[in-house]
């Protein structure tokens, strides 16, 4: 979402995006209306073998991808260096050097994961002598799933180089610039695309609680958020994203709890409008969310329940846009009655920091230093 939404504003301030990436790969869920923010734009897909791409050449089912993703992501971690997308980097260099002799471009974008993006753009750098920004939207090596910590050394050093050879390095949050030890990172962070609010709220019954994204990975914190609702009869959860059957079992429970299954962006977009107050729950290893970002764009009251999601509660306190509790039920429920009896300050202020546009005019005069 963050490199799109860049591509798709881009040209407000004359910059064309061409954009260099691999042919279909296999992954448990597609949403091809986001296709849309690219439609004028020109994509460059490049040949691939990694597991991905083979397992989409190999016609494997969306659900046995599901099933294995963290798992294969393991593996090849431990196959392949410095990630498991190498295998792209060979046929990606080939066709970036076609793309810049032909489309003479004025500078070179390379945005992680995954990581091998990032050696791409080096040596396309060096080959072609053009100004390059690597942007971190994770830290490596950390991330959804890590590398094997006996090349872990071996990766930090080889960031060190990447950091060295560009000439600006972006990163997604204050926590990841910190990560990747670069002081001269410049932060721009996700955001919400405003075109994308302009549709008809959901209408959801009484007062509603949403969340969206999948399930997976936060359930232990979002049994203990049913938990607290089951004790509050007029209140309503309601649940956008991907979860497995033992989990759903689970789920449905709970009486008060709806669960949608996975949506695309745009229905998210209008369900999360419906909502009367928004739940955003950490995930391991990643200091705040896309969704938090997108939660702003709604203008809806927040509650975080997380611990140790220092990003998010700076985030949440500093805009005056909800509530971050620890993941305590004698916490959680007294801040969603809080919420729900108005007896919380929302004043939401500075929103517009967030912004797509504006974040994209920002990355454009990042652009414009390196080429004037």
């Amino acid at each position: 979402m963050r490199v799109t939404k860049f591509a798709k504003y881009l040209p407000r301030f004359d910059w064309q995006p061409l954009i260099l990436t691999t042919k279909p790969i296999a992954y448990y869920h597609y949403d091809c209306e986001l296709l849309n923010d690219l439609k004028d734009i020109p994509i460059f897909r490049s040949n691939n073998l990694d597991l991905a791409r083979l397992s989409y050449l190999l016609k494997i089912p969306r659900q046995a991808i599901k099933k294995s993703t963290g798992k294969t992501s393991m593996l090849s971690n431990f196959l392949f260096y410095p990630d498991a997308k190498s295998p792209w980097i060979r046929f990606a260099l080939k066709l970036g050097c076609k793309i810049i002799n032909q489309q003479k471009p004025d500078l070179i974008f390379a945005t992680s994961p995954p990581f091998s993006a990032l050696m791409v753009g080096i040596k396309l750098k060096q080959k072609f002598n053009l100004p390059l920004v690597t942007d971190f939207r994770d830290p490596w090596p950390t991330g959804f799933v890590a590398p094997p910590q006996i090349i872990r050394n071996r990766i930090i050093k080889l960031r060190q180089q990447i950091i060295n050879q560009s000439d600006q390095v972006t990163a997604v949050n204050q926590q990841t610039k910190e990560q990747i030890d670069c002081p001269s990172a410049i932060v721009i962070e996700n955001g919400y695309d405003p075109s994308e609010f302009n549709q008809e709220p959901v209408k959801l019954t009484g007062f509603n609680i949403v969340h969206t994204g999948n399930i997976w990975e936060i359930f232990d914190n979002l049994k203990l958020v049913m938990q607290a609702i089951a004790e509050i009869p007029d209140v309503r959860l309601t649940l956008v994203g991907n979860c497995d059957k033992p989990t759903l079992q689970q789920i449905k429970q709970y009486k008060n709890v709806e669960y949608l299954g996975t949506c695309s962006h745009q229905e998210t977009i209008s369900i999360i409008k419906g909502a009367s107050m928004l739940l955003y729950l950490s995930k391991p290893n990643q200091a705040v969310g896309i969704k938090l970002y997108e939660y702003f764009g709604a203008h809806k009251p927040i509650l975080a329940v997380c611990d140790q999601c220092n990003e998010a509660m700076r985030l949440i306190e500093n805009h005056q846009v909800g509530l971050t509790v620890s993941a305590q039920i004698q916490e959680i429920k007294p801040a969603i009655l809080s919420i729900k009896n108005n007896k919380l300050i929302f004043s939401p202020r500075g929103l517009e920091k967030y912004n797509r546009i504006n974040q994209t005019q920002q990355l454009s005069g990042v652009f414009n230093r390196l080429v004037i």
